[in-house]
């Protein structure tokens, strides 16, 4: 097979970090800090201050995707967010019909700053739920109710922000099955569009890492795990909301495209503290502390933590590991396009092997997951490396 041809560039996206909270939850391994007033001052005026250098990288793209993360961004001023979005548009461009995207807590939110978020650009809220058991919000340390979410999503309507995403979490100190189908159950119950659902992860530094172990009372053990997500997989099957990722599930034409293009292995610039980005195989991260960004962006220079420039076959395994996770699964001819050679000569035993274990399908240029594939993404991502 002769190299495929090269492809129009592809929608060029944004990553904005925003990383103050109202507090920290006890499971949140993200970089994010307690709201300070002035530290939250001074990183507005460097995060605009910083687009300019942004803008340069795309080197004339427009953006098709801007996404919002912290952090709980809908804790920040309109005022800021608005301004900040306009910036954005004026310094670097963005396409027609961009997904904007804003994660947002329930409890940050009322009427009157939801027709403010709307009438500034956003058009997709992602709404961190985590659960509508009031016992387990409280373990998680949420400062929400279920009732809150449920009014959220009602008033966002109004406000005239029909792209809706509800973001759960399974897996929970005391939860089972039918629990975990219960959260599901409400998530649908309000006719979302999008539905993100994350197994608990304990990371070493948060204070459920260093309190729990995973499988152990009083969280679920690998067989409890497995029957929850049967459950829920069953579920989600009977409804509109189909998987199009290992953990997120969409109305037709509701797949978020920010993470979408991420998973292609498209581009996307990023801004603020702890933010990541990846232009044409270079991979950078800017400094993961507010004051330190702020300062390096006072000097004039990029707050850069890290960058390294990745080689086809690195670039190629990413395509692989991203891809495996996804129900569209992995474009070989985008494959083929880096490694300037047909894919199979390299990668050929581990083609073979994932379809032989059943967690694949290779057809035509493309290699699908099939359902018993998606459960078991990282290891058949594994066979390629």
């Amino acid at each position: 097979m002769r190299p495929a041809p090269p492809e129009p560039a592809a929608g060029l996206g944004l990553y904005v970090h925003l990383p103050f909270c109202p507090g920290r939850c006890p499971y949140c391994d993200f970089f994010a800090q307690p709201f300070d007033a002035a530290a939250a001052q001074a990183l507005a005026r460097a995060m605009l201050d910083h687009l300019p250098a942004v803008a340069e990288m795309a080197e004339g793209r427009r953006l098709a995707t801007v996404y919002v993360g912290g952090g709980t961004p809908s804790m920040w001023p309109v005022r800021f967010l608005g301004g900040l979005l306009e910036a954005v548009e004026r310094t670097i461009g963005l396409e027609a019909n961009p997904e904007i995207s804003l994660e947002a807590n329930p409890g940050t939110l009322g009427p009157a700053k939801l027709r403010l978020i709307a009438a500034c650009g956003v058009n997709r809220l992602s709404l961190g739920a985590q659960s509508f058991q009031p016992a387990l919000l409280q373990a998680l340390g949420r400062r929400h109710g279920p009732e809150q979410t449920i009014r959220v999503v009602e008033q966002a309507r109004r406000a005239g922000l029909e792209n809706l995403s509800v973001d759960l979490i399974y897996g929970l100190p005391g939860q089972d099955a039918a629990l975990a189908v219960a959260d599901v159950e409400a998530a649908i119950a309000l006719e979302t569009d999008h539905l993100s659902l994350y197994e608990l992860t304990l990371g070493p530094q948060t204070p459920f890492g260093r309190r729990y172990v995973k499988g152990r009372p009083p969280l679920p053990d690998d067989d409890a795990l497995a029957a929850m997500e049967h459950a829920l997989l069953k579920r989600l099957a009977a409804t509109p909301l189909q998987r199009y990722e290992v953990s997120n599930f969409a109305r037709p034409g509701r797949q978020c495209r920010h993470n979408q293009d991420t998973w292609r292995g498209h581009d996307y610039l990023a801004l603020g503290p702890g933010a990541h980005g990846h232009l044409a195989g270079r991979r950078f991260a800017f400094h993961a502390d507010v004051g330190r960004y702020v300062s390096e962006v006072a000097a004039g220079r990029q707050p850069l933590a890290f960058e390294e420039a990745l080689t086809a076959q690195q670039r190629a395994l990413e395509l692989f590991m991203l891809g495996l996770r996804t129900v569209e699964g992995v474009d070989l001819a985008a494959v083929a396009r880096l490694l300037g050679a047909d894919p199979t000569g390299r990668y050929g035993p581990a083609l073979a092997e994932v379809v032989k274990r059943g967690w694949a399908t290779a057809r035509g240029k493309r290699l699908r997951p099939t359902p018993a594939g998606l459960a078991m993404a990282d290891a058949a991502a594994a066979l390629f490396a």
